[in-house]
């Protein structure tokens, strides 16, 4: 169920500028601005399609949280119920293996997810066992994967329009919890939407999105419904790397467009990546590169997943288009 090509390449280049204007767009994909702004707008209404914002690494180093979830029988769908309702919870994933559900947990500290998060969750009735997995170190977020069907010139305009982290955070701006929220629900949000929210000046509003994205204290992605991508199938693996081999196994990881998470972990495994693929049979292709890449590493887990429920805060259908209702993860604690 792949989208058509004109509808893959303004979502590419989203992917690489998702805050240029449709005029500038146009120029990339050589197609007018309101022809590019009309095929948005149905994608996006339909839920194939979306732009959303969430705190960046630069300067916000974080914590990022794995936790795996076993169910009572027959509760699993309630569960999963209660846990997307919980900010700090920015997916929930349905599994294919022993464990019933994946969370991925966004905190500001350690301390906040052992204190807030990790109790909430151990609580709930119809959860029968946890494991934690923390990553200690950042290789690649949702924001690098890429779409491969613009040309290498369009690809490079394409990036020109791209924001470059030209300064430190600095300071905070004030209302930051109220832009996140602005920009989670949309990541192209203007000034105007910006001032409302936050009720300053939309000048005041308009410097204050220019410096939490050129610092990169906000990150800001295209994101396309899993189903319409071409990559239907999703597989997250768990594996041991010896350290001096680590490296080679980050480059050749690093040479898939569609990587959506690699990870330093504590536990039984040292790494832990997560990638989009055309066909089940494309995991044993995956297993044998990363051998050959680094002949020490072990899979220890791989983990196809059967359906995500919440992304980066957006619900998802069961086709995996958005609904439009977001649960902004939160800006600050």
């Amino acid at each position: 169920m792949e989208s058509p090509l004109e509808d893959l390449q303004l979502v590419h280049a989203l992917q690489i500028a998702p805050r240029a204007t449709w005029t500038q767009l146009g120029d990339v994909l050589e197609r007018h601005p309101s022809t590019l702004a009309a095929r948005w707008d149905r994608m996006h209404a339909e839920g194939r399609a979306w732009v959303t914002g969430h705190l960046g690494s630069v300067g916000n180093p974080g914590c990022i949280t794995f936790v795996s979830i076993e169910c009572r029988p027959g509760h699993r769908a309630e569960v999963i119920d209660r846990l997307c309702a919980v900010p700090e919870i920015a997916t929930v994933e349905e599994s294919a293996r022993s464990w019933d559900v994946r969370l991925t947990v966004l905190t500001r500290t350690w301390q906040w997810f052992t204190r807030e998060v990790l109790p909430l969750v151990r609580a709930d009735p119809a959860i029968l066992r946890t494991q934690v997995t923390v990553a200690s170190r950042l290789y690649a977020i949702g924001n690098n994967w890429r779409l491969d069907v613009l040309s290498p010139a369009q690809q490079r305009r394409a990036a020109a329009l791209a924001p470059v982290h030209v300064r430190p955070p600095g300071a905070t701006p004030p209302h930051l919890t109220e832009l996140m929220a602005v920009l989670s629900r949309d990541g192209r949000a203007g000034a105007t939407q910006v001032a409302a929210a936050t009720g300053s000046h939309p000048t005041t509003a308009a410097r204050h999105i220019r410096q939490v994205i050129e610092t990169g204290l906000v990150a800001v992605r295209c994101e396309l419904a899993q189903e319409f991508s071409g990559y239907p199938v999703a597989c997250q693996w768990y594996v041991r790397v010896p350290p001096a081999q680590l490296e080679a196994a980050l480059t050749f990881l690093r040479g898939h467009r569609t990587l959506r998470l690699c990870a330093s972990t504590t536990g039984d495994t040292n790494l832990t990546f997560f990638l989009w693929l055309r066909s089940p049979s494309e995991i044993a292709d995956v297993e044998a590169g990363l051998q050959t890449a680094a002949p020490g590493a072990q899979v220890i887990e791989s983990d196809v997943g059967v359906r995500t429920h919440k992304r980066m805060g957006w619900y998802l259908r069961a086709d995996s288009t958005a609904t439009g209702q977001v649960v902004p993860v939160p800006g600050a604690e």
